[in-house]
């Protein structure tokens, strides 16, 4: 029954892609009249009223925090990366935005290198440094200037792995799903103030765009989730590639958007390092 599995779980990768590329075009309509922090809010408003069938059955003790220091750690790491982020997607090219943000995965390695002394083999050394290639063939330093969008992009990725490593590190102690409530409920407290300070009343044109952005977040969380749980990691990973071509096609008829050869070379050489390891911890014994 595995290939009729992965079969649906791919379905579910691809939409999750799909969802993802939504959530950044409707990042990039609101941010022409709401400020990043009311984006963000709203993003983790409507999350928050998901989770609370979840927080009343669990009770108390399904809520109690058992790490408090690296829930905080995630939570302000998280927050950083999605206000910078968010920032970013109202001003880059989406198709860069895309590109660059997915070298988290390959930040992620070398601060689990540095942190939990994980000693990887010449072959995930390769494909890292393959990835960390194809960020600097999009970014061209030295022959593209190099603004501070793209340095908010890089600074994103590298928080989210510094996010990623303290979900590893929680992992023996805190559920996922309480963690994944505990990071919302920090990003709604941390937005709220930049919120009520820069609030600005959403028109009604952006209201469609808000509940779209809403739903996309849901959406795109939900069928990761469901594609991991479902099918090989081997298998559904590399159509987490779709992301790429999906935020183009969309900058491409939405805005007029021509990713240049760079960004596409590079976007590959990220993508394919990151699928490559991936499909390979994910074989058996591994």
């Amino acid at each position: 029954m595995q290939p009729q599995r992965n079969l649906g779980a791919v379905a579910w990768m691809v939409g999750a892609a799909a969802a993802f590329s939504l959530l950044v075009i409707c990042v990039r309509e609101l941010s022409a009249s709401l400020p990043t922090p009311e984006i963000l809010f709203f993003r983790c408003l409507f999350t928050m009223v998901l989770l609370v069938p979840w927080a009343v059955r669990a009770g108390r003790d399904g809520l109690r925090i058992r790490r408090p220091w690296p829930n905080l750690l995630r939570g302000v790491s998280t927050f950083a990366a999605m206000m910078m982020w968010f920032h970013a997607i109202g001003i880059v090219p989406l198709a860069d935005a895309v590109a660059i943000q997915s070298a988290y995965p390959l930040f992620t390695i070398l601060l689990a290198m540095l942190l939990f002394a994980e000693r990887p083999g010449i072959r995930r050394w390769l494909a890292t440094l393959a990835g960390f290639a194809g960020v600097l063939v999009i970014v061209r330093p030295g022959f593209a200037a190099v603004g501070l969008p793209t340095a908010m992009l890089l600074g994103a990725a590298l928080c989210y792995a510094v996010s990623n490593i303290c979900v590893k590190a929680m992992a023996d102690t805190e559920s996922p799903t309480r963690m994944v409530f505990t990071v919302n409920a920090l990003l709604l407290a941390f937005s709220a103030a930049p919120t009520a300070l820069m609030w600005v009343t959403p028109s009604l044109d952006a209201l469609p765009w808000i509940a779209l952005l809403a739903g996309s977040g849901f959406a795109a969380h939900m069928c990761l989730t469901r594609a991991l749980a479902t099918g090989e990691a081997g298998a559904v990973m590399p159509f987490d590639f779709l992301r790429l071509p999906f935020a183009a096609l969309g900058g491409l008829m939405l805005y007029g958007e021509v990713p240049d050869v760079w960004t596409v070379a590079g976007g590959i050489l990220v993508f394919a390092s990151a699928t490559y390891i991936a499909m390979r911890e994910a074989r058996p014994g591994r």
